[in-house]
């Protein structure tokens, strides 16, 4: 089940009683399904600075960065179940939303599994921890009811222009601006989530087209989406974790600007499609459809645009590459890009509409949230066998500065996107000073450690096994 996509990408207006104003559809899924027992649903937003931060003079430019965008400075109003909406009101930063840390690992943990709470002030956080070889570790949390990773963003370029002495949004200006989350170089910019780890994994140069390949285009189609083979030795108990890393983005060559060229975000779908494929016949898992939702921004030129609205404003489409003949050998794995390629332009062009029947559920105007709250999660729970078999997100690069000033730009930034059972499983990704930062972020149920860091490995070898290819065509 998608969550329910907008009709137009509206920015909230605070209006009413004292700046109130009532959730978008999309936030009050979002708040829906917090009431259920599930894994946290934050965005974690995570830079690796080479000097160190002053926590005050962090806090003074998150509250500056914060002050120009009214519709995030905002707490949930109290309710009641008869109420037929919830609503944000204004609220200041709380007291303990900047803070410093001892030790990165707890802090990272915290931003995936402990959300801000939704009525105590705005729903984020920011946190300063040590980063592994010296410098300062930057961790912003956001619950996902307020705010998508394109907002995050944003808001921490911000806040890097305040802390440096800069006016905010210097490097804003569209696809034009000299740093906004932009396509261009092979890389696609209207999809997307972000990644970064304390270790650089370079890509394997061998090519793989052989078992891994065929197995994802056999298993491509209808039917319902497969699930992922869970891992031999998966981390006991809930919870959730992240597995970091950095490759070397050449992945594109030429003119990546063609109507028919893959983008980066191309190759990352058939390379996470070859990598499940791969691992699911390892693992003697049933074959099955390989599905891959993908999100697709809804403003017209990004998050960082001038005037572009926060809070959450993508949708998602659903990737699924039908397969090519069973004899296509080493040709398949080029034959499965060229059709996910297709499927993304298509996805990215066609219209958005106003959501299925969630979307209706929330936004029923004569239903109070009460009532709204189960039936929802009675969807999601009835929609489950259907949901995709992994989420893929991608901001595309990064050119906005990112500089904080004495404590320096960031050397690395990634961003890692909510994930929940059945699907388990997302893969975020963005482009920083030429390099992809990939974050791979699992449900302990699923995956451990050491099998989201195997997923990885595999995805980065595919990702450079299909480069490869393109560059000998």
């Amino acid at each position: 089940m998608t969550r329910p996509s907008p009709a137009a990408p509206a920015a909230r207006i605070p209006s009413g009683r004292q700046g109130r104003f009532p959730f978008p559809p999309m936030d009050e899924y979002a708040r829906h399904l917090l009431q259920e027992n599930l894994d946290a649903d934050t965005v974690h937003l995570e830079a690796h600075l080479p000097g160190t931060v002053d926590v005050e003079r962090l806090r003074a430019a998150f509250t500056r960065a914060l002050a120009a965008h009214p519709t995030l400075r905002v707490r949930q109003a109290d309710s009641r179940w008869w109420h037929r909406r919830y609503h944000w009101e204004p609220a200041p930063l709380g007291p303990t939303a900047v803070a410093a840390t001892a030790a990165l690992d707890p802090t990272r943990r915290r931003a995936l599994t402990e959300p801000p709470p939704l009525a105590a002030g705005p729903p984020l956080r920011l946190e300063a921890a040590p980063a592994p070889g010296g410098g300062t570790a930057l961790l912003l949390t956001a619950a996902h009811t307020l705010a998508d990773a394109g907002t995050c963003l944003r808001l921490l370029c911000d806040t890097a222009d305040e802390y440096a002495g800069a006016p905010a949004g210097r490097g804003t200006g569209g696809s034009g601006g000299a740093r906004a989350a932009a396509g261009g170089a092979g890389t696609d910019a209207r999809t997307g989530t972000v990644a970064r780890t304390d270790t650089v994994t370079r890509a394997g140069t061998a090519a793989r087209t052989g078992t891994a390949a065929g197995t994802a285009a056999a298993a491509a189609g209808g039917g319902r989406p497969a699930r992922i083979a869970p891992a031999a030795d998966p981390s006991p108990g809930a919870g959730v974790g992240v597995h970091l890393s950095v490759l070397p983005l050449a992945l594109t060559s030429g003119n990546p600007s063609g109507p028919s060229r893959p983008t980066v975000n191309d190759l990352l779908l058939t390379a996470v499609q070859l990598t499940l494929a791969e691992w699911n016949h390892r693992h003697d898992h049933p074959a099955g459809p390989i599905h891959l939702s993908m999100p697709i921004d809804d403003r017209p030129y990004g998050p960082l645009a001038p005037g572009a609205p926060m809070g959450n404003h993508n949708h998602l489409a659903t990737i699924r590459a039908e397969a090519p003949a069973p004899d296509a050998g080493a040709g398949t794995a080029a034959t499965l890009l060229g059709r996910i390629s297709t499927q993304t332009r298509a996805a990215k062009a066609a219209p958005v509409t106003g959501g299925g029947p969630v979307a209706r559920l929330v936004s029923a105007p004569w239903l109070p949230v009460g009532a709204k709250a189960p039936l929802t999660r009675a969807l999601r729970r009835v929609a489950a066998p259907w949901t995709s078999t992994a989420l893929v997100s991608n901001l595309g690069r990064v050119t906005h500065p990112l500089d904080f000033g004495p404590a320096g730009p960031a050397e690395a930034l990634w961003f890692s996107a909510p994930v929940r059972m059945p699907r388990g499983l997302s893969v975020s990704a963005l482009t920083l000073d030429g390099r992809l930062h990939l974050a791979v972020r699992h449900c302990h149920q699923l995956l451990s450690g050491p099998a989201a860091a195997d997923l990885a490995r595999s995805c980065a070898e595919h990702l450079d096994a299909l480069a490869q290819e393109g560059r000998r065509r």
